[in-house]
């Protein structure tokens, strides 16, 4: 869950960078978006063979967008 200061700063960094305002459903969104790609690309990768076949996916962290 993504608090309403971070959400805001997320928004005023956004608006400073590509001059557009978001609405707070966007944000919330687009954030949610960029956080659960950070966490699949920041996942330390197991060394053992056994070990990476034995680790499952994530549920319900990525979810496709429209």
């Amino acid at each position: 869950m993504i608090t309403a200061e971070l959400l805001d700063k997320f928004k005023s960094l956004y608006k400073e960078q590509f001059n557009i305002t978001l609405s707070d459903e966007e944000a919330t969104h687009m954030a949610t978006d960029f956080l659960n790609l950070m966490k699949v690309l920041l996942r330390p990768e197991p060394k053992d063979e056994k070990v990476k076949k034995a680790i499952p996916a994530p549920k319900g962290q990525i979810y496709e967008t429209k």
